[in-house]
This record gives C-alpha cells, structure tokens and sequence, in this order.
C-alpha cells in the first residue's frame, strides 16, 4: 500500500469517524464532559478523589488537553482537543504501522495497515471519545518494537500498564523471549516503581488501589457476556429483570440470577487468570526457542479472556484488541500463521462492526425496553459469542505455539502440517 494511498484512506475514514462525532453520535462525547466536571473539582476534591476509576497516571491523559484549554481561555473547545488528541495518537500509529510493513521483508505484513485503516471507522465514534485508544496503541506499540528494540517495547507497555492497567497483560510475554527478557523486566520494574510512586506521592495508599476495588464492586453491565442471558430475559418480556444506569457510570441489569452470574464471573476470571499463568510459566521455561509469533497469540489470548470473562464490557474494550491485532498482523513471522491471525483479525473487525451497531447505533433499545429490544439483545448476543470464540481460539494458538518441541525448530518458525499431511517449510 503506497504512501499516499495510505494517508487518502486515513483521511476519508477519519473523516467518517468526525462527521459521526459532529452528527447523530455526538452523545458519545459525554464521558469527555465528566473528565472535564472531575478535572474542575480537582482543588476541592484533591487527586485522591478525582476519577478514581482510572489510574493516576491516567489523568494526565485526559488532563493535558484540558490545561491547553484552560490555559489559551478555550475551556470550552476541551471535547475538540480531546479528539485531536486521539486523531494524533491514530496517525502516529497508523505512520508507524505503514512504515514497519513497508520494511517487512514479507508482502504478508501489508494486511497490517489495511485492519487498522477499517477497525476505526467499524468500531465509530467510540474510538475518538473515549481515552482507551492511548493505552491500547502503546501495548500494540510494544508488540511492534519487540524484536526491534525490547527496551522500548517494554517502556510503551509499561506506561500503558500505568494507564489504564489492563495492559499488565502483556507484560508477561513481552519477557517471554530469553535474549531480551532481563532487559525488558528491568525497563518494566523501573518504570512501574517510578509510576506506582508518583501515584502514591500525590494520591496515597487508596488512590494507588482505587481502580481494582471500584472494578470489584461494579454490578453486571448489560454488554457484558456473562449478562448474556438475563438480557435474553429481559428483552423477551421478563418483567423481573431491571435494566438502569448505576452508580459506575454504566447501564447494569438487576433481577433474579445476576447475583450468581456475578460470581460465575469472578470465578471464570480466575481460572482465566489461572490459565494464562500456566500458559506464560509454560512459555518461560522454553523462552530460548520461542519468538514473536507465540508472543503475540498470548498477547490475543489474555486480553480477550480477561474480556469474555469480566462484569464489564463496554464498547471502547474492543481498543484493546484491535490496535494489538492489527501491530500482530505487521510482525507475525510464518505464513501460516500469518494466514490464521488475518483470519481472526477479520473476525474481529466484524465484532467491532456489530459492536458499533449495539452501541451507539442501537443502544436506546438496550437501554429502554421496546420492540427493537429483543432484535437488538440478539445482535449483543451473537457478538458476545463471536468474542468468546476469538478468546478460545487464541488460547488455543498460544497453547500450540508454546507447546511444539522446540528440537525441530522454535514455535515461531514451525506449523502444524498442512491439509495434505506435507510439513510446511520451515522459515528461517
């Protein structure tokens, strides 16, 4: 893909994206207003009672354009930076993508910039008024830098742990490679001992923890997948399920069996959690023969499971699967496996389409019950299935990858035979 076919394509899907935001979406812009209210309050609340959702580190991300507003006297124009904020954040991915394709020695990785090009505009509005696309293109960040430059590889995923936490995630296979591993467990160390620090110099001991017991006590959103069902009842006329905009800033159904899908929740986030341990000491005991393309089915594995499996599923989530796909596809060794992770991707950009429709297009129906509800529920449903499969298959891939007998050539090079029973050749 040519340089300036590139950047006419980034123009004319941005550009959808904005008019969205100026048009029939612009509703999407109300978590802007709330950082904006919280930022206010700051010198009569402190830092340790400002959005205390996210972390610390995290409010410089929706703090700095509110200074340059108040500073030049435009405090109203903060929603407009906050959208050029995530416009320069997109196009400086998206350059780095282009350009890490372009010197890929495989036509294999030009895919790359083509899924991001699209994942925008299918997942709409969400991507620009939301700050999750921040910490979702550096964790992408450190999968691209990985094999080029470790140190900086780890300082990105780092800094996006500090973000918005769920970044954490990655950390793990980003020190899988043996060759770099000290080096990127050093980076993280630091930086993580200098954030956490900052953190508990301005916001004390319960700032530093704020973001883990307000995700605890959160109740069941109604996009997420273990609501599945009771939405199910509710949208086909059950009178005992409650759908309302709670107390965490998000709408959450109330009624007979949430309690226990509650806690069907936080026990399959442990045994995801569980497993994705197996998986990485599975991948640390063979890091010496194992490369980028195991890290990156890791990455994709629990990022998604700890999605599929949480109370909590908004739309912006999918920010943090998408930029992570879309640097894998610019990485990715193997043929074969580069065929595989293509396929998901295109899964993916399809979740995010629908996601797109669930919220903003539709949400109104989910929200309020009428008789689009159970059309709708349906459409949330069979997008929490598609996630859930994409969860299972990447598991699977990263299982394989850390599994192959590292004596007839790293995980990152082989493949399972093809469908004649041939081997594959091995690429070296």
């Amino acid at each position: 893909m040519s340089k300036t076919f590139t950047v006419l394509l980034w123009l004319l899907t941005r550009g959808i994206v904005l008019l969205l935001l100026a048009g029939p979406h612009s509703w999407v812009l109300g978590d802007v207003d709330y950082f904006a209210q919280s930022l206010r309050a700051v010198p009569e609340v402190g830092l340790a009672d400002t959005l205390v959702e996210y972390p610390l580190p995290g409010i410089a991300l929706v703090a700095l354009p509110w200074l340059l507003a108040e500073v030049t006297g435009h405090a109203g124009l903060y929603p407009e930076l906050v959208v050029g904020f995530a416009l320069v954040t997109d196009a400086a991915f998206t350059a780095l993508l282009w350009h890490i394709a372009r010197t890929s020695p495989a036509d294999r990785a030009r895919p790359a910039v083509g899924a991001w090009l699209l994942a925008v505009p299918l997942l709409g509005a969400t991507t620009f008024a939301r700050f999750d696309l921040a910490p979702g293109v550096l964790a992408a960040v450190a999968v691209l830098l990985l094999s080029r430059s470790p140190r900086w590889a780890a300082l990105a995923a780092a800094v996006a742990t500090g973000v918005k936490l769920w970044p954490a995630l990655v950390l793990p296979p980003l020190a899988v490679p043996a060759r770099s591993r000290r080096l990127v467990l050093l980076v993280v160390c630091a930086t993580g001992a200098l954030l956490a620090g900052s953190a508990l110099l301005l916001g004390g001991w319960g700032r530093l923890f704020s973001p883990l017991t307000w995700q605890a006590d959160r109740g069941l959103q109604i996009e997420s997948v273990l609501a599945t069902p009771v939405m199910v009842a509710w949208a086909f006329g059950s009178s005992d399920h409650v759908v309302g905009y709670g107390a965490y800033h998000a709408y959450e159904i109330e009624g007979p069996g949430v309690s226990s899908l509650l806690a069907v929740s936080d026990l399959l986030t442990v045994l995801a959690l569980l497993a994705v341990v197996a998986l990485w000491g599975r991948a640390w005991q063979r890091g010496g023969s194992l490369g980028v393309d195991s890290v990156l089915w890791m990455c994709l594995a629990a990022v998604s499971a700890f999605m599929v499996t949480s109370r909590v599923l908004s739309p912006q989530y999918l920010l943090w699967l998408l930029p992570l796909a879309a640097a894998s596809l610019a990485v990715v060794r193997n043929e074969s496996a580069s065929r595989r992770l293509r396929t998901w991707t295109a899964v993916l950009l399809l979740t995010a389409a629908a996601t797109h429709l669930v919220f903003p297009v539709l949400y109104v129906h989910l929200a309020i019950y009428d008789q689009w509800s159970a059309r709708v529920t349906v459409l949330l449903a069979v997008r929490n299935a598609i996630l859930v499969g994409l969860a299972v298959h990447a598991f699977a891939q990263a299982w394989w990858c850390v599994g192959s007998d590292p004596q007839r050539g790293s995980a990152l090079e082989r493949q399972p035979p093809g469908p004649d029973g041939s081997q594959l050749r091995v690429l070296r």
